[in-house]
């Protein structure tokens, strides 16, 4: 990609969020002079990530919220969101309990949102019909359980968060020329069989409209899911792009299409086709790059993939941008590679989280994770669920790799053996693959986090058959999870059908297995034990980390000496693993975490998790300096 692609991106993001701001001030402008805060205003054209479809417009501005006040059900709770009253003006992304650090807030609540809109102008081409016209809504992360309604009438609901969900916008409810409203109720109370399970959880369980909501306007028919797949039989080989894109025909009457598309400076036809009513088109084509330019750590190319839909007379209708990295990523031996150069990444854990937003964050917020992430000399981050878009198309963009994980997180032996949850979550890790698959920066994908050990037969049985979904969607990417471990757990046969095993240690913080990590000098010799049980596999420290809040002697845990003495101690032992693929220091900043938060800490300041390198304001931890250091002086990725 440019410098001039980049800028360009910046600034259609700063020119959203100041169409934000100027409609934010508009209709608070509005609002006084009509004594109501509800005015319908159009969405702003344009998106805040560059990755999707064309015609998608930001739905920003003023929104409404507010707490259930009843409790009583869907029925009543919607009969009130007719009126005003008790509603707030909100911005979104939201959080609705953001700085509430109660036992209930953990626990959850219900809230109520409003979107007052008229659709924009203009939004498509004179030529389409008014009946080859359609609307579709894109939530792009609610937490937990979301019913959304439009004009009174109930469109769908959803359950889980990280992840993207869109409904059709139906017509005959639609009005084009007129208000309409927009209502979500959000439930982000969670049961332990949720994902993760609850109530409350292990990081703070943040409800409401975690990430954008688009408005997406389709002519004729819709590009609904795009594969671009670079696939590299080995480092000096031509590369061949395989591109899938299924085409929905969102009419009532069959449509002819015609879908073209360019790879960088190569062009791709995929023929032609006519879609029965409201049905799909699996369109595929190759392109081969005789001599690509590959992506990776400090070279990080990315080619531009563009789509163009036509109709029978050769009219655009639609299309689709992303951008794209060539790239190979295998275990070889027993150790990850990136286009046949060995792995030893070193990087850093990432939460979605500030101080004033909880898990609401704004795009500059994100920046600021990936500049301390490059600041520090990471070359891979990881976090307990999918990132952002906006974080992942960064990440693409500055060379750096994501441990790529779906929430299946603690869930215990009793609720993985429920074929419901079973269910739920390998339809988390599709949807996962299918909604980043195109980002070169995806290192793997992560099944789950800290499942029981040693390993129950449930737990293998969900091992078996998310790596196999995981491998059949997509080929190219091995498949890994995050274990619990500590020394005398024993080889665990259940991990067989793994290419890549993170190991989560807390040696000299935490107690696993009754105290057998107590002495970090264990920690080279436990790790000799890891390889031995799996010698085929990659294997990563995927967590290991220190809380630190306060001056004082290296001794004393807590004190920031010892926070910074402790990281250095365990990177050196990683230093003597030349089999070690990576590690990742657990946690970049400091968060909220739950109420009796105490972390091993014997001075603890809950409900914050303060295993960060840098503290719940921004200030950067002596451990910071002393972890970059030794990032920056290690070979992250071989010859």
């Amino acid at each position: 990609m440019t410098r001039a692609g980049w800028i360009g991106r910046a600034a259609l993001a700063a020119s959203l969020a100041l169409g934000a701001l100027v409609g934010l001030a508009t209709m608070a402008g509005a609002a006084r002079a009509q004594g109501t805060p509800d005015v319908a205003t159009p969405p702003t054209k344009g998106s805040l990530y560059s990755d999707g479809q064309a015609g998608r417009y930001l739905l920003g501005g003023t929104w409404l919220y507010r707490a259930d006040q009843s409790d009583v059900g869907l029925a009543q709770g919607w009969e009130d969101v007719a009126s005003t009253d008790g509603f707030s003006p909100v911005s979104t992304p939201n959080a609705y309990n953001a700085g509430d650090f109660s036992q209930a807030s953990m626990n959850g609540y219900v809230g109520w949102y409003r979107r007052d809109f008229t659709l924009p102008a203009n939004a498509f081409a004179r030529y389409v019909p008014n009946a080859s016209r359609h609307w579709i809504v894109r939530f792009e992360s609610v937490n937990y359980r979301a019913t959304v309604w439009l004009n009174g009438h109930q469109i769908g609901t959803h359950t889980g968060a990280f992840l993207p969900f869109e409904f059709d916008l139906p017509a005959q409810w639609l009005h084009p020329r007129g208000a309409n409203r927009l209502v979500i109720r959000v439930d982000d109370r969670r049961s332990p069989t949720d994902m993760p399970p609850g109530p409350g959880g292990i990081w703070w369980n943040f409800g409401g409209l975690l990430r954008e909501v688009y408005l997406r306007a389709v002519q004729v028919a819709d590009l609904q899911q795009v594969m671009v797949r670079p696939i590299l039989p080995c480092p000096r080989c031509g590369a061949q792009v395989q591109e899938q894109v299924l085409v929905r025909n969102v009419t009532g009457s069959k449509q002819t299409v015609h879908l073209r598309g360019s790879y960088g400076k190569l062009r791709l036809d995929f023929g032609k086709a006519t879609i029965p009513p409201h049905g799909t088109w699996t369109a595929r084509a190759t392109v081969r790059v005789a001599h690509p330019d590959l992506w990776a750590p400090g070279h990080p190319f990315l080619y531009s993939a563009r789509l163009t839909l036509l109709d029978s007379r050769s009219r655009t209708i639609g299309g689709y941008f992303t951008y794209s990295g060539i790239r190979s990523i295998k275990v070889v031996g027993g150790q990850l590679e990136l286009n046949g150069r060995k792995l030893n990444l070193r990087g850093v854990f990432i939460h979605e989280q500030g101080l004033n937003d909880g898990a609401a964050i704004t795009v500059d917020q994100q920046a600021q994770l990936l500049n301390w992430a490059r600041e520090l000399g990471a070359t891979v981050i990881r976090s307990h669920y999918p990132l952002g878009p906006e974080i992942e198309e960064m990440a693409d963009r500055d060379g750096i790799l994501i441990w790529s994980e779906v929430p299946v997180y603690q869930l215990s032996s009793q609720a993985l053996a429920e074929p419901s949850v079973l269910s739920h979550a390998q339809a988390i890790l599709q949807q996962n693959i299918l909604t980043n698959q195109n980002h070169p920066s995806i290192l793997l994908w992560s099944i789950g986090n800290e499942l029981p050990s040693p390993v129950s037969g449930s737990e293998a049985h969900y091992i078996s058959i998310a790596a196999a979904l995981a491998h059949r969607l997509d080929p190219t990417r091995p498949v890994g999870l995050a274990i619990s471990n500590w020394p005398g757990l024993g080889c665990q046969n259940g991990y067989g059908p793994l290419d890549v095993i993170g190991d989560n240690e807390y040696f000299g913080w935490f107690d696993a297995g009754g105290g057998g990590d107590d002495d970090r000098d264990a920690l080279g010799p436990f790790l000799d034990s890891v390889r031995a049980c799996y010698p085929h596999q990659a294997i990563m420290v995927t967590e290991f980390g220190f809380d630190s809040n306060r001056d004082g002697p290296v001794e004393e845990r807590g004190t920031y000496a010892f926070q910074a003495n402790s990281a250095a101690f365990h990177l050196n032992v990683f230093a003597t693993k030349p089999w070690l693929s990576g590690a990742v220091y657990f946690d970049l900043q400091d968060y909220v975490a739950y109420p009796q938060y105490s972390g091993g800490d014997p001075r603890p300041d809950p409900p914050f998790n303060q295993k960060g390198l840098v503290d719940e304001a921004g200030n950067l931890k002596p451990a910071f300096a002393v972890v970059s250091q030794i990032y920056h002086a290690t070979q992250q990725i071989g010859p």
